[in-house]
């Protein structure tokens, strides 16, 4: 079946799995369950906006109303204490132990510091960071049940660069400076991002006005040291009002990214914070919008042949990656021939999101174009004559 000529094709986009989507922590004043059942809440809208790739979700009455029953989605929680001010105090704070959940809790004890000068027995008032994580399973059976989007969790890696205009120019924002919220922003949406090492390197290759005044060219080469493909320059000044005013510009090396050209959007915000905050969100949308996909109510099939499968090794090693891929419900062989075996791959979403994640793994090399097979003997509980089909090549893991 496989054409004679190979023709491959650019190297695929570099992605990272995103492996914490289904966790997250959240603040808490306290243990009692009043705080616990609001974090969990929490907690879950984080997982929901991270898997879905949409902020706005957690507003559908129906997730509404999920949210208000978060435990049942979830496999197991602990507190983290974090101190955060002194305050006085006639005894030690021991926290509750004797709770009934079936789940496991932190438990400590605050022991109180004398005061030299008068005597008055001190503590430090506790706050509690809740982590909690839920079940993947369960949730991604509620984002089919309430026909929610799902953003599969192998996501595109993007180099950021943040570049600030002053009366004295243009500068890279970076270190200290940098908003420490800024990758804790990105970390909450769920999209892996990277910060350039501003060396002698990249000093080379991309200086702040080239970043500023967004020369692709010079970007594409900055970008290029770091194997990953995709890049974001959030650039800004502040105007004589006080406020901020800037813009981002997204893109990819490969000229195209998530099925258009690069992508620049402006907006005013009146802190730095808040610029950098929204920017994120919209970038994140924005990606999530071309990527994230609606589970179908019947599964369709796409046929997958792939070389280079010499060993039980090597095909297990495929198997495993593709029956991990949120889009794929089920792996069926259809028929092995040499080291090439064809596969039957059972999908919810369209083919171009199983296409994408196909070539963003990095040891599946896009041989031909995405064609149409022919086959009259498919049995009747898959009956269709023609059906998409790529053809890949394997390199084995070592």
């Amino acid at each position: 079946m496989l054409v004679s000529a190979l023709i491959y094709l650019s190297p695929a986009a570099s992605a990272a799995v995103v492996g914490d989507l289904y966790n997250a922590s959240v603040d808490v004043a306290d243990q009692e369950l009043a705080q616990r059942q609001a974090g969990f809440s929490s907690a879950l809208a984080e997982v929901l906006i991270k898997t879905t790739g949409s902020k706005a979700i957690v507003q559908r009455p129906s997730v509404v109303d999920a949210l208000s029953q978060a435990s049942q989605y979830m496999v197991k929680y602990a507190y983290v204490e974090r101190p955060i001010a002194p305050a006085p105090l006639l005894e030690p704070v021991l926290t509750d132990s004797t709770l009934t959940d079936t789940n496991f809790i932190e438990t400590s004890l605050v022991e109180p510091q004398q005061s030299g000068e008068t005597g008055v027995a001190l503590a430090e008032v506790p706050a509690y960071r809740l982590s909690v994580q839920f079940s993947k399973g369960t949730i991604n059976g509620l984002m089919r049940t309430l026909d929610l989007p799902i953003w599969p969790a192998n996501r595109p890696e993007i180099l950021v660069w943040v570049v600030e205009q002053s009366a004295s120019g243009y500068r890279f924002v970076e270190g200290p400076e940098l908003p420490k919220d800024l990758l804790a922003s990105f970390r909450q949406r769920g999209l892996p991002v990277q910060l350039p090492l501003y060396d002698l390197g990249d000093q080379l290759a991309l200086n702040s006005l080239g970043a500023w005044s967004l020369n692709r060219e010079k970007l594409n080469t900055a970008v290029q040291r770091y194997g990953i493909d995709h890049w974001l320059v959030l650039r800004y000044s502040k105007v004589a009002s006080g406020a901020i005013r800037g813009s981002w510009y997204l893109g990819a090396r490969s000229g195209n990214f998530a099925g258009e050209g690069a992508v620049l959007n402006t907006l005013q915000a009146d802190s730095t914070a808040d610029f950098l905050q929204s920017s994120v969100d919209q970038v994140v949308d924005h990606l999530a919008g071309q990527l994230a996909y609606f589970a179908d109510a019947e599964a369709s099939l796409f046929r997958v042949v792939v070389e280079n499968i010499g060993n039980f090794a090597a095909y297990s090693q495929l198997n495993d990656f593709l029956s991990g891929l949120e889009i794929v419900n089920g792996v069926k062989v259809r028929s092995i021939a040499g080291d090439t075996i064809t596969l039957d791959l059972a999908t919810e979403g369209e083919s171009r999101v199983l296409l994408r994640a196909l070539n963003k793994e990095a040891r599946l090399s896009l041989i031909t174009e995405l064609g149409a097979a022919n086959d009259t003997q498919v049995s009747a509980t898959t009956a269709q004559t023609s059906r998409a089909v790529a053809y890949f090549r394997w390199q084995a893991a070592r």
